[in-house]
């Protein structure tokens, strides 16, 4: 591979304006850096990760925190973090956590020790370990899908009005015994705000509110299953309706339903949130919130960025709220008179 002398040669220019092309740092005219990154393209030089490191204080690296890898959320979340940074010169490391808070935190004392330049935190939750680790690491930080209250800028979706426009939709699909699978409640966006969206709506329409229809599963298919069963065979409740707070619980549901005779969604309407492949695919199609997590992404890695380019940008309190719309597919219908 050629030197940075010899790609500087080759520019017909100097060692020192090669040096601020490749770092991004200082001025370089546009004819000039032309030049410069034609050769770098030809030669196909790379240089020295660790040497431009020691040379900007910078790592170029990113440290990502997330509550389950093979999530399709997680996923997605990825997917638009790892294109905004490498499209801006940066590498991604992964931490996964499977939902432990503990490993959150151990994770941030982690990637600070590994000098990553910042870290986009996928939160469980929110507690005042979480803020005492973020105030300490000394690194720019992001949460995504939890609201912070110590201002750390964070990205959502609007939980509480999603989940109510959700609900709002069955009852004016007539139905009026509608069942909620919910999480714990240690999780705030999905636990809490989607739980409360429901209980908003059920009230503004004068529907019951009922404990006994509203059992917690755990993200997964097989929880959905389980939650179900509980309401049928427990709780010996006869929903007409299930909303799920995602996609993978209500597809247990429905699978549930399904083998112990019901049809769906003639007996019984189901919905979730989420509106990845799984729901889109699935048969029926599942009735969902459609998120865009590979924007949330972008939109998380996009304000990392300005915290690391610009140290004295204040983003204090700053939060960003991902459109979502509500798709209907074929796991919901009007009910029958």
């Amino acid at each position: 591979m050629a030197t940075i002398k010899e790609i500087a040669k080759l520019a017909e220019t100097s060692i020192s304006s090669v040096s601020r092309v490749l770092n991004s740092s200082g001025y370089v005219s546009e004819p000039v850096r032309k030049r410069i990154q034609k050769v770098l393209d030809e030669t196909g030089y790379r240089p020295n990760a660790l040497a431009k490191a020691l040379h900007s204080k910078r790592s170029q690296t990113i440290g990502v925190i997330l509550p389950k890898i093979n999530a399709t959320s997680s996923g997605d979340n990825i997917a638009g973090i790892d294109q905004y940074f490498a499209n801006n010169g940066y590498s991604i490391i992964l931490g996964n956590t499977n939902h432990s808070i503990k490993s959150e935190l151990e994770f941030l004392d982690l990637f600070a020790e590994k000098q990553v330049d910042g870290i986009i935190l996928i939160a469980t939750t929110i507690t005042s370990e979480h803020k005492e680790k973020i105030r300490k690491v000394g690194k720019p930080v992001v949460v995504m899908g939890q609201s912070t209250t110590d201002g750390t800028p964070c990205v959502l979706f609007d939980e509480v009005t999603a989940v109510e426009e959700i609900i709002d939709y069955l009852v004016a699909s007539q139905h009026r015994n509608i069942a909620l699978i919910g999480v714990s409640e240690s999780d705030v966006s999905v636990g809490v705000k989607r739980k409360q969206g429901y209980l908003n709506s059920l009230e503004k329409h004068g529907l019951p509110i009922s404990a006994d229809m509203m059992v917690n599963g755990e993200f997964s298919v097989e929880s959905g299953y389980t939650a179900c069963q509980e309401l049928y065979e427990e709780r010996m409740q006869r929903p007409d309706a299930i909303f799920a707070a995602n996609d993978k619980m209500a597809i247990g549901a429905i699978t549930y339903l399904l083998e112990h005779g019901f049809k769906v969604p003639e007996d019984v309407s189901v919905c979730g949130v989420g509106g990845g492949n799984m729901s889109r695919y699935y048969n029926p199609k599942i009735t969902s919130l459609v998120y865009d997590f590979e924007e949330s992404g972008k939109t998380s890695a996009h304000l990392l960025h300005m915290l690391i380019e610009k140290p004295d940008l204040d983003l204090t309190d700053h939060v960003s709220f991902i459109p979502y719309h509500l798709e209907v597919r074929n796991s919901t219908a009007p009910k029958l008179s």
